[in-house]
């Protein structure tokens, strides 16, 4: 599929205590590990499929969360958005963004990560620590619910997550949006999906 970069529209996003999130997506939103692994538990074949990787202005809650962490970040960063696929089907839409100097930072590879997951980057870096979740429920109006229904034929509101991950000195934000084949989607609590 031929994606339009960048994809992402700005979200609301919130603490995961002022949501009502049920049982089975926490399991998900608010695992602390490496999704990278988490979807491999569930597939065959795990690939990333790169939307795009270039310089692009930020949203302002993006801005507000950099600066949230004390961390100094232009209105302009490397944005990086792929598709997290499992047996070929997306899975997880994901938003990275990083300042200039995180990508020159040789460890992380992030200049020449391509479809290389950057999870797997990340999580190989020894000091990695990660800022509390940040979440978020878009409703099925919203163009990322939209692209969605596109991918998968389903229309109905979709929950995310996002965390500022700090190693060697550099900080990177990454946004990830659960698309329609994840497991808890059809075990929500209330027995329906938003429409």
């Amino acid at each position: 599929m031929d994606l339009q970069f960048p994809v992402a529209q700005p979200c609301q996003w919130t603490r995961p205590d002022r949501l009502s999130i049920p049982a089975a997506a926490k399991e998900w939103l608010l695992e602390e590990g490496s999704l990278t692994q988490k979807l491999k538990q569930h597939c065959q074949q795990f690939t990333v499929e790169l939307i795009g990787q270039q310089a692009a202005p930020i949203f302002d809650s993006e801005f507000e969360l950099f600066h949230r962490h004390h961390t100094r970040v232009p209105f302009e960063a490397t944005v990086r958005e792929v598709l997290l696929c499992c047996d070929g089907k997306p899975w997880v839409f994901a938003r990275s963004l990083f300042p200039v100097s995180a990508l020159q930072h040789k460890n992380l590879n992030l200049s020449s990560l391509g479809c290389s997951s950057l999870g797997q980057s990340l999580f190989d870096q020894a000091d990695l620590l990660r800022s509390p979740f940040d979440v978020t429920r878009l409703d099925s109006s919203h163009p990322l619910a939209k692209l969605n229904q596109t991918l998968h034929g389903k229309a109905h509101s979709l929950w995310g997550r996002r965390s500022l991950f700090l190693t060697a000195g550099q900080r990177v934000l990454v946004s990830e949006l659960f698309l329609s084949p994840l497991p808890f989607y059809g075990r929500q609590n209330n027995g329906s999906q938003d429409e």
